[in-house]
């Protein structure tokens, strides 16, 4: 399947409302996704077909040379067919480009599709998060894709 990736516009943001809904316990609102539009930190991409289909979407800040992956949905009819990769590899392509340090995110270690996922494009384990999640209650890894190649080694996370 061709997937093209862009960036977030506003005739997506109801669609990827009802994906947070589908998507997450704690889903953003379409107001915060229309704060993410105007504000010149956030890298929020989509993910379509040619055709226009809306398949997904990846949520990051690039914060003082250090990217925070907020969120990464995919419609269930996309799921398994590489929608998941072309967002995550479009976050670190950003990240490499623009000279970030690292992309870091928080993940259920029960989600075993995006440890997968994560682990494809070098993410490594660097903490827990106790508790991090609701309904139900879980704790959350900090997983991290370091860039820098000036980064001390021994203090690389654990593999995933």
């Amino acid at each position: 399947m061709e997937i093209i990736i862009a960036p977030m516009e506003l005739r997506h943001i109801p669609l990827l409302a009802e994906l947070e809904q589908q998507c997450f316990a704690e889903p953003w609102s379409e107001r915060a996704l229309l704060e993410e539009l105007e504000n010149p930190q956030a890298v929020f991409l989509t993910a379509e077909t040619p055709q226009g289909e809306l398949l997904g979407y990846s949520g990051m800040h690039d914060i003082l040379g250090e990217g925070y992956i907020d969120n990464i949905a995919v419609f269930p009819q996309a799921r398994g067919k590489g929608t998941g990769s072309a967002l995550v590899k479009a976050l670190c392509d950003y990240g490499e480009s623009h000279g970030l340090v690292f992309i870091t995110l928080e993940v259920r270690p029960s989600n075993q599709a995006a440890l997968a996922l994560y682990r494809k494009f070098g993410f490594c384990q660097e903490g827990i998060r106790k508790n991090y999640y609701r309904r139900p209650t879980e704790d959350a890894w900090l997983l991290t894709r370091r860039f820098s190649p000036s980064t001390d080694r021994s203090k690389k996370g654990t593999e995933i």
